[in-house]
């Protein structure tokens, strides 16, 4: 009975994602992942392709947008609510989650094991190193890296620029 539970604790990480699968395909055609944990799916919007490594763990119940040629490395995370442990009825925490919508513009990668906490807009462009913890807005076209993620360098604007008039998109390439 034991070893019988194991292996269905240990699969449900791909049943939800072939649940998943037949739910955004449906919505969000552009949208490749494996194995991923999402909770609230109703709450994301994916605004064009996107490519979510394995092991994603997203709670989005505070609102996730997602913008188009977005790339997650493996095991990312994002977070959309935090416990009230200000002023809850309860110790250490109580009462209602707080909310905070994510949004995550256009041409954005982030690495393997980037976690992206409550209210956090990144901007267009910007790259997002492996383990990063991202806790406050990332200004566009940014290089950030670090716990918590600060910014290392300003990107090339006018390259940048350049490659969004000209259509140099890697998903669009990838999945042609």
């Amino acid at each position: 009975k034991k070893n019988y539970m194991f292996r269905i604790i240990k699969s449900l990480p791909f049943i939800s994602s072939f649940i998943l699968k037949r739910f955004i395909k449906g919505r969000f055609p552009k949208v490749k992942f494996s194995r991923l944990s999402l909770f609230y799916k109703e709450r994301v919007d994916f605004r064009g392709t996107c490519y979510i490594g394995q092991g994603a763990m997203w709670y989005a119940q505070g609102g996730l947008k997602v913008g188009n040629n977005v790339i997650f490395g493996p095991q990312s995370i994002i977070w959309t609510s935090n416990h009230n442990f200000i002023d809850g009825p309860t110790l250490p925490y109580g009462g209602k989650d707080i909310l905070k919508e994510v949004v995550i513009e256009d041409n954005v990668w982030c690495g393997v094991r980037v976690t992206i906490l409550p209210g956090v807009t990144i901007g267009e462009g910007s790259i997002i190193s492996a383990g990063s913890v991202v806790v406050k807005d990332v200004p566009r076209c940014s290089l950030v890296g670090g716990n918590p993620a600060k910014v290392i360098r300003t990107l090339d604007l006018e390259r940048y620029d350049f490659m969004v008039k000209n259509r140099a998109f890697y998903l669009d390439e990838k999945y042609k």
